[in-house]
């Protein structure tokens, strides 16, 4: 086991600093259990928006997650490949691609949120309840402002 890294006062008072640590730490934990199952946490962000949502457009996606248009395009023929979702022309405008989960995905959805749920209560195993609910209403409260 390493010993602690002695962090500067500075670094470890620095909002942004602390965010980015959390955010590391959780990532890696998520990203190593659904690698595991062969996906990724972008892929399992996803199938999360196509399933909760019954089905989304490209652009949505892209929007909603603030993911790179191209990147989301090879997201989602990872999940087609998968055969967690479909592409389907959208019956209003056919110049439009609809991304609908499959009945394996929404299963898969299901499945892998719980690995998720598990792999964030690993990562943040140091914190009360408490403390993680302060963390979501936080976390929450910036989002809000940004959407």
């Amino acid at each position: 086991m390493s010993s602690p890294i002695n962090l500067p006062a500075a670094l470890v008072s620095s909002p942004s600093f602390q965010i980015e640590r959390v955010r590391r730490r959780t990532r890696d934990e998520v990203e190593a259990t659904l690698g595991s199952r062969g996906t990724t946490m972008r892929e399992f962000w996803v199938l999360t928006c196509i399933v909760e949502e019954n089905a989304a457009s490209q652009t949505h996606l892209s929007e909603t997650l603030a993911v790179d248009a191209s990147d989301m395009v090879r997201l989602i023929d990872s999940l087609e490949k998968h055969g967690w979702a479909a592409r389907e022309r959208d019956p209003k405008d056919r110049r439009r691609q609809i991304i609908a989960p499959t009945k394996k995905g929404i299963k898969a959805q299901a499945e892998l949120a719980a690995l998720v749920t598990a792999a964030e209560d690993r990562a943040l195993d140091a914190t009360t309840t408490k403390q993680l609910k302060h963390l979501r209403k936080l976390t929450q409260a910036i989002l809000q402002e940004e959407g």
